[in-house]
């Protein structure tokens, strides 16, 4: 399959298509006389597993790390419980902060519904997200 069809299949763009191949994290693809790139299905499930990896998280500089140890069939004990003990303490993080958020915001809609009005001021929504980016920044300086 040619970059737009690869593109397509993945749920991403050529360009970053193209942005994951001068990062390495795909193989440099077979090319046709006339220069365009040719890509296998192995391809097309190495650019899911890096969109699902992002999804969740994971730096491209992590997925490239996994994807390098995948390739060599095993990788160092260590290295795989650092990758996750990192991985684990930022999604609590973010769970976290999401619960408060929601909590915080469940609060503010029934605030609001109560209240009665057919206008609340503009700053109501982002009151709300500087109040979990301010906790979330005050978080950050501790570790």
């Amino acid at each position: 399959m040619q970059i737009g069809q690869l593109a397509d299949e993945a749920g991403v763009t050529v360009q970053t298509v193209r942005f994951y191949e001068r990062k390495r994290l795909l193989p440099e693809p077979v090319r046709k006389e006339s220069g365009y790139r040719i890509y296998s299905p192995n391809d097309l499930r190495r650019l899911r597993f890096i969109r699902q990896a992002k999804a969740l998280g994971f730096s491209l500089d992590e997925i490239g790390d996994i994807l390098k140890m995948r390739s060599r069939g095993e990788c160092p004990c260590a290295d795989v419980i650092a990758i996750a003990q990192r991985h684990l303490r930022d999604v609590e993080h973010q769970l976290e902060t999401l619960t408060k958020f929601r909590d915080e915001l469940r609060r503010a809609v029934r605030t609001w519904k109560r209240s009665g009005q057919q206008t609340l001021s503009a700053d109501a929504i982002c009151t709300l997200i500087e109040r979990t980016m301010n906790k979330t920044t005050t978080r950050e300086r501790a570790t």
